[in-house]
């Protein structure tokens, strides 16, 4: 078989692929179909300090460019954290910290009758930091590791959100 037939072969086979809907696993989303919809949720602001920096972050994630659209869904998220030294020095002291995340979450239509979640759902995520003989030094990897898990989660809810809307938009596009 000459190159050029399997050329052909090749190019007619990736056409099928990508008619049916199949994208390669790491291949660089499309977002632009979806950022009016993802724009469209208002992120209910999160009690303490990693709250708020958990609402900038999926604000920002959600609604990059800052567009004034008006606000169809409402996303509630509860954050809860946990500390847990797991290593020690010879002497007894704490030597590593791990902090677990978990953000439990729902989207609702603002203003439907119905108050069921649209979707809902929970995240965790882990992030270790070393503690320090420096109280300043902890402080700052502990904080370090929290802003690590906060956008992790971030990042993982926006892309359920973002999964959710693309198929919520083909399943209406398709009746």
């Amino acid at each position: 078989m000459s190159w050029s037939r399997r050329s052909l072969l090749a190019s007619a086979a990736l056409l099928t692929l990508g008619g049916c809907g199949w994208r390669p696993l790491y291949a660089p989303r499309d977002r632009r179909d979806i950022a009016v919809d993802l724009a469209a949720i208002k992120v209910n602001t999160i009690p303490n300090r990693l709250g708020q920096l958990m609402t900038i972050s999926l604000r920002d994630g959600l609604n990059p460019t800052n567009a004034r659209v008006p606000q169809r869904y409402l996303l509630t998220v509860q954050l809860a954290e946990s500390r847990v030294d797991v290593g020690y020095r010879s002497d007894g002291t704490t030597s590593r910290s791990q902090i677990t995340m978990t953000a439990s979450f729902s989207l609702h239509v603002i203003g439907a009758e119905k108050k069921e979640a649209l979707l809902s759902g929970s995240t965790r995520a882990v992030a270790a930091f070393d503690v320090q003989t420096d109280d300043y030094a902890t402080v700052v990897a502990q904080q370090s590791a929290e802003q690590r898990s906060l956008n992790e989660l971030s990042d993982d809810i926006q892309t359920r959100l973002a999964i959710y809307i693309k198929d919520h938009k083909n399943m209406t596009a398709a009746l």
